[in-house]
């Protein structure tokens, strides 16, 4: 395939303080001229990484994804240790078929699909009887399941999902009598290829009288990010499209939420533990810290589940409503209820016309904390590699 006018492109990535190992990058992708080739998801792409040389060593995967008004291309970095730096090239042509990597298939007005090189890893269920959407089933790396759809002991503990215990009066979190809804309103396929998968999914919170509270788009992200891991990115934007809102302070609530698997719940020999060294329920429930991370058997496999509060967040470092029975969520809102203290408060307003928006990674892992390396994996999202074009 001929590209006239387009030539190569040369990206520096540099680790910067971190040792970096299997980090997705992303940079801006000029190719302005050759917006074909971005449409598709990059095919008509090819990324090398040189050697010391300048010489083209290996090819990479690359896919470009839509960013505002222009692309960014994404491509995996192996391995870099810190201090270090590594040359990229990128071409517009076309490769050899490759991995499938993240594929994405809609069924509109119930659910989508994500699988990871063929296998199943996730749907994300929109259909109209639900209360609110959800991620179920979420495999961890082998296919095993590593969260709970709706236990007996919280029916509304959805696997994966963003909810709120009171807006403008409305409780968006339970599934009891009177119950607010995330009405789905649409979902938009943003890509899928060899690096990634992305949807946009738009819903309305309705009251359950009908009336309108406010809008959420959730972008969810499913990276390939190889047989040990499962990673996906969630950036979720709350609009305050049809009147001021009130987001209460309430426990009662997870900008995200997870409810894991049975065999990994604390009370079932799993374990709690956060940043900054702490462990169990006791020392992490109602505490600040930029990541958690939920670990236990299932079906004889130490798996966990990390989710990552970005440093742009409201709050950082958000609170955690984390408990021993499963639940495990990022809530920035229960102020009064973490600290037994009525006199701080975690209400907010978003006016009019405003929004609020939030981003959270969700790592699942092999191992415990310390094998999965969560505090260097939490590090490659909230302080990736930077990435300049050093020649184009």
């Amino acid at each position: 395939m001929s590209h006239s006018g387009c030539g190569t492109t040369i990206y520096e990535v540099k680790a910067g303080p971190h040792d970096r190992e299997n980090v997705i990058v992303s940079a801006d992708c000029p190719a302005g001229e050759c917006s074909c080739c971005c449409e598709g998801g990059g095919h008509g792409h090819r990324m090398w990484r040189l050697d010391e040389h300048g010489e083209r060593a290996e090819q990479v995967p690359a896919q470009c994804v839509p960013d505002g008004d222009g692309w960014r291309v994404c491509w995996p970095v192996a391995d870099l240790p810190a201090g270090k730096a590594a040359r990229y090239e990128l071409t517009l042509e076309e490769g050899p078929e490759g991995t499938p990597g993240v594929t994405v298939a809609l069924d509109e007005a119930r659910k989508v699909d994500f699988a990871i090189n063929g296998e199943p890893f996730t749907t994300y269920v929109i259909k109209p009887d639900v209360a609110r959407p959800y991620c179920y089933p979420v495999r961890g790396p082998g296919g095993l399941e590593v969260t709970n759809l709706g236990p007996s002991d919280h029916v509304h503990h959805k696997s994966m999902y963003v909810a709120q215990g009171e807006v403008n009066g409305c409780d968006n979190w339970s599934e009891g009598e009177g119950h607010a809804r995330t009405v789905n309103m649409g979902v938009t396929v943003l890509g899928q290829g060899p690096v990634l998968g992305s949807i946009l999914a738009t819903g309305d919170w309705v009251s359950s009288r009908g009336q309108k509270l406010m809008q959420e788009l959730t972008r969810i992200t499913v990276y390939n990010a190889g047989p040990d891991a499962r990673i996906m990115d969630w950036d979720i934007t709350w609009y305050a499209a049809y009147q001021g809102v009130h987001v209460g302070d309430t426990k009662e609530a997870g900008t995200i939420s997870v409810r894991v698997a049975e065999s990994m719940e604390e009370r079932h020999g799993g374990c709690i533990a956060n940043a900054y060294g702490a462990k169990t329920e006791a020392e992490c429930w109602g505490k600040r810290a930029p990541w958690v991370d939920y670990y236990g058997t299932v079906a004889d496999e130490l798996l966990g589940l990390a989710i990552f509060d970005h440093p742009s967040n409201f709050r950082h470092p958000t609170y955690w409503h984390v408990r021993s029975y499963g639940l495990f969520t990022a809530n920035e809102w229960g102020i009064h209820d973490f600290t037994d203290d009525w006199s701080q408060r975690g209400d907010h307003t978003i006016p009019k016309g405003w929004h609020l928006s939030f981003s959270f990674r969700v790592y699942i892992h092999r191992g415990d904390t310390k094998t999965a390396e969560v505090g260097a994996r939490y590090l490659d999202y909230a302080y990736p590699p930077t990435v300049t074009i050093v020649e184009s």
